[in-house]
């Protein structure tokens, strides 16, 4: 699996999945069940973000090289939640 396949494409599908769930018609799923998966989803993308952050700080430390891609991942992994949390009011 290439790099860019990995650490952004990988991320961004559940940002996509996310805005999807979103964006259903209230009707299919019902508000409640909705917003309780979209919820799960952030919540599942915040953990992998922290997750993908520690990663990263831990290789820029080390010096590895890919640690850039691994803090691309965890800017990736916070749009779910970053959205989450601008729009509750």
């Amino acid at each position: 699996m290439k790099m860019i396949t990995k650490h952004i494409m990988i991320p961004a599908t559940l940002s996509v999945i996310f805005f999807a769930i979103a964006a259903l018609p209230v009707e299919l799923l019902g508000c409640y069940n909705r917003g309780l998966i979209a919820a799960l989803v952030a919540l599942a993308a915040g953990i992998l973000g922290v997750v993908a952050a520690v990663k990263a700080l831990k290789g820029k430390i080390r010096g590895e090289a890919n640690s850039s891609l691994w803090m691309a991942s965890a800017l990736i992994f916070a749009i779910p939640t970053i959205f989450i949390v601008l729009t509750s009011t």
